[in-house]
C-alpha cells in the first residue's frame, strides 16, 4: 500500500528525523522558565522566571554554581548544571563583612556554620569589603543554606534569571 503524506505528515516526518540531534542544541539555547526548589535555602515550591526583572537586593535569583562551590556540591551528589536559587543580599557598591562566624550585609546578619548537617566541615568566606559593580552576594533564608557565606560573592554574569515563587509547600 502506498501512503501519501499531507504537509502535516511531512512536517512530522522531518521533525522526527531531526529533533533528536537538535534537542541538546535547543535545550542549551532556551532560558530556564521555571524551577522547583526542594532545598531549605528558600521556601520549597515552584518558581517562575521574571523576564526583564532587575538583579537587585532582595530579588530571588538562580545562579550557576561558582567554582568555589562545585567540590562541596559534588560531594552532595549535585550535578554540575544544578542552579542555586538564593536571595540577593547585596549588590555592587554594598558593604559585606564576614568574620567571627557571622556575615553582615545590607539585608541583615547571618550566622556562618562550621559544619553542615552531615558533619562535613564548611570553609567560610572571610572578607570585609565593598562589592564590585559586577558582583552580588547570595544568601538563603535558612541557616543551613549553602550560599555566599561559603563561596563568596558571585559574578552577575553567573545569574541565570530572577524568579518569583508561584506555589510553595
Amino acid at each position: 500500500m502506498i501512503r501519501t503524506f499531507t504537509l502535516r505528515g511531512w512536517a512530522a516526518l522531518v521533525l522526527a528525523a531531526f529533533a533528536p540531534p537538535l534537542t541538546p542544541v535547543l535545550a542549551g539555547a532556551m532560558p530556564t522558565l521555571a524551577l522547583v526548589n526542594e532545598t531549605s535555602s528558600l521556601p520549597r515550591g515552584l518558581y517562575l522566571r521574571r523576564f526583564g526583572a532587575d538583579i537587585r537586593r532582595d530579588a530571588t535569583a538562580a545562579a550557576a554554581q561558582p567554582k568555589a562551590a562545585r567540590a562541596y556540591l559534588e560531594s552532595l551528589g549535585a550535578s554540575a548544571d544544578l542552579l542555586l536559587l538564593k536571595r540577593v543580599a547585596a549588590v555592587g557598591g554594598d558593604q559585606v563583612c564576614a568574620k567571627a562566624g557571622r556575615v553582615v550585609t545590607p539585608a541583615g546578619e547571618a550566622v556562618v556554620l562550621a559544619q553542615d548537617r552531615r558533619g562535613a566541615v564548611l570553609k567560610a568566606w572571610t572578607d570585609c569589603r565593598r562589592l564590585e559593580a559586577g558582583e552580588v552576594f547570595l544568601l538563603g533564608d535558612s541557616a543551613e543554606s549553602f550560599d555566599s557565606r561559603y563561596f563568596g560573592p558571585v559574578d552577575r554574569s553567573e545569574i541565570r534569571g530572577v524568579f518569583t515563587a508561584v506555589g510553595t509547600w
